[in-house]
């Protein structure tokens, strides 16, 4: 009786566990469905939105300028106008659009900081708002931080790159200009043809045309002008609420999942069973013919024995 009852016991044991297993199996399944899908569902956009509204494009060119102490070759002391770019990216959503919304109006007016492009799209519960925002250097890294903390934050990134060199580069190619212009300009007052006045007079425009273009470049450089680049985009979501149908066809997918991954375990298992018990037979078959000699030499050895007995 005993021996009976724990054989029950063991099945009991053993049928809870194979259950228990399942169980969580299929809740693990449930559980993975569901956050997959609504993740994917979250972070697609819109079909009505292009993917360049997601990716930051540069509106506006900016220069910042740091005054630098340095010491030239005779040891005294020289400064030079660092000129660099910039700039952060930030990508953040939103669950409460309009309040976001205000509170970067608020922030922008409270940094002393420019709205220099901006572009809002999409329908109300779906809208994107791209701003790209011109801030002085000393308010640069203050409203950064401010804006981490505006909705949930998905990407960050900050770029400094010097200008310098580009500047010096614009200021030589300004010189050049200008004594060019003032070279033709001394010609035309030596008189000559009015063929040649009017060739001189076609450089001279072309210069000037040059000159004022390289002027318009180097107004980004301008000192009161110094500004550091945020490229903002705020994203409404929606809060996401699963419908039961959902759940149920996710929780139907996962009992069929979780229903042929038991079958496919079972199979393994049951053919690792047979194959373990065709080792052990073949196992015992082996050691049978192995022992069969020997038996058969013993009794040879025996009859041989009992035969000369009879002989004496």
């Amino acid at each position: 009786m005993k021996h009976i009852r724990s054989n029950r016991t063991r099945i009991r044991c053993l049928f809870l566990t194979v259950v228990a297993t399942f169980f969580v199996v299929f809740l693990l399944r449930l559980s993975y469905l569901i956050f997959t899908n609504n993740s994917t569902i979250v972070t697609t956009p819109p079909a009505n939105m292009s993917l360049e509204t997601y990716s930051f494009r540069r509106q506006m060119s900016n220069i910042a300028t740091d005054r630098i102490s340095q010491m030239d070759v005779t040891g005294n002391t020289v400064i030079i106008d660092q000129k660099y770019d910039k700039t952060a990216n930030l990508s953040s959503v939103s669950h409460r659009f309009d309040e976001d919304h205000d509170r970067l109006r608020l922030l922008i007016d409270s940094h002393d900081a420019i709205v220099q492009a901006e572009n809002l799209q999409g329908l109300p519960g779906n809208q994107i708002l791209t701003m790209t925002i011109g801030v002085t250097p000393q308010q640069f890294d203050d409203m950064v931080n401010n804006l981490r903390e505006l909705g949930d934050l998905r990407s960050f990134t900050v770029t400094r790159v010097d200008k310098t060199n580009e500047f010096n580069s614009l200021l030589a190619q300004q010189e050049v200009l200008r004594k060019t212009r003032d070279s033709y300009t001394a010609l035309q007052e030596l008189g000559g043809s009015i063929q040649d006045m009017l060739l001189l007079q076609e450089r001279i425009l072309a210069v000037e045309t040059e000159l004022q273009h390289l002027n318009v470049d180097l107004g980004i450089f301008a000192t009161e002008h110094s500004f550091c680049t945020i490229n903002f985009v705020l994203r409404e979501q929606e809060a996401s609420f699963i419908s039961i149908s959902i759940v149920l066809d996710y929780a139907f997918d996962s009992l069929l999942w979780t229903l042929f991954a038991a079958a496919v375990t079972s199979l393994i298992t049951l053919g690792l069973l047979v194959v373990v018990i065709l080792g052990l037979w073949l196992r015992t078959q082996l050691n049978k013919q192995l022992q069969a000699p020997e038996t058969e030499d013993t009794n040879t050895f025996a009859e041989n024995y009992n035969l000369e007995n009879d002989m004496k």
